[in-house]
């Protein structure tokens, strides 16, 4: 560990519970806000190929209704009226 890391810990093992909750969800904030902007970026990645994937014939598309029935077969699979 470096140095700077070991005096923000002792520092905050001398805080209060509370300062020491307070403390955590910040850092816990700062680093989700880092993945839910990875996780952002690489969703429009994957949204922008899809459509091109489309929008060149490389994919079909599959209705609704179709997506539906097999949702409820996965979600019955010892049902014979879905």
């Amino acid at each position: 560990m470096s140095k700077a890391f070991e005096e923000i810990a002792k520092e905050a093992s001398q805080l209060s519970r509370e300062q020491r909750l307070d403390l955590a969800s910040l850092l816990l904030r700062l680093n989700d806000s880092t993945s839910d902007t990875d996780v952002s970026a690489e969703w429009e990645r994957e949204i922008l190929a899809r459509i091109r994937a489309i929008d060149e014939n490389e994919v079909e598309g599959i209705s609704f209704e179709a997506v539906m029935r097999e949702a409820e077969k996965a979600s019955y699979p010892f049902c014979e009226s879905v």
